[in-house]
């Protein structure tokens, strides 16, 4: 048990020259992409080949339009997995870049624009298939749409969007990536996608309305 406690303890801790902890992050990403991220990291660095960053970016993607294609054909379990992996990928090319010195400037625009385009095929695919084929197109473009708006008001007008929680290395309890999470994978696996998918855009408004008045507060 000692060995294997120091061992899990290796993959987890930064080595000598390495950098790719963060002193704090998103609670789905502290406990669900560096979980699996950091040791797949890891593994890949170790291949006798090397393989750059911006390959798994790419993948991160084209996952990402797989689970899109599968929420658009109402195949909801297929979807959530393959956002699972898409969601893993994408911690892992931040991780990978920084262990093997491979950040750059290209690499961060590939991941947020292969982000943004992937979320809008996933939220295309759930809205098609759980709101317009019900005849309920206008209640769903109206939440995806809030969700986008809430993003922009805090981008814009919220100078911090992180706060102190009881968890180490957490910065937040509920957040983007929270909502992200909580619609493409939490909402399809328990089937209740129409219910809960408002109450997640809801939680990320209350959170970004608590941050915008104690900021306004302080200042």
């Amino acid at each position: 048990m000692g060995k294997l406690k120091l061992s899990i303890e290796s993959i987890y801790s930064e080595g000598e020259g390495e950098h790719f902890l963060n002193k704090s992050e998103q609670i789905s990403l502290v406990y669900i992409g560096r979980i699996f991220g950091i040791p797949l990291a890891r593994a890949i660095s170790n291949l006798p080949f090397k393989i750059h960053p911006n390959i798994i970016t790419i993948f991160s993607f084209l996952f990402a339009l797989f689970a899109g294609f599968c929420f658009f054909h109402n195949l909801l379990i297929f979807g959530a997995v393959f956002y699972l992996i898409n969601f893993i990928l994408d911690c892992t090319d931040g991780i990978l870049a920084r262990l093997t010195g491979k950040t750059s400037k290209i690499g961060a625009k590939l991941d947020y624009y292969t982000d943004r385009v992937g979320n809008i095929s996933m939220y295309f695919g759930l809205w098609w298939s759980q709101y317009y084929q019900n005849d309920n197109w206008l209640l769903g473009f109206s939440i995806i749409f809030a969700h986008y708006v809430i993003m922009l008001f805090g981008n814009k007008f919220i100078k911090k969007l992180t706060y102190k929680t009881i968890f180490p290395r957490v910065n937040s309890y509920y957040s983007s990536f929270e909502e992200g999470f909580g619609t493409f994978f939490l909402a399809p696996v328990l089937g209740i996608f129409p219910v809960l998918f408002p109450i997640l855009v809801f939680l990320e408004f209350v959170s970004y309305s608590i941050l915008f008045v104690k900021q306004k507060i302080k200042t």
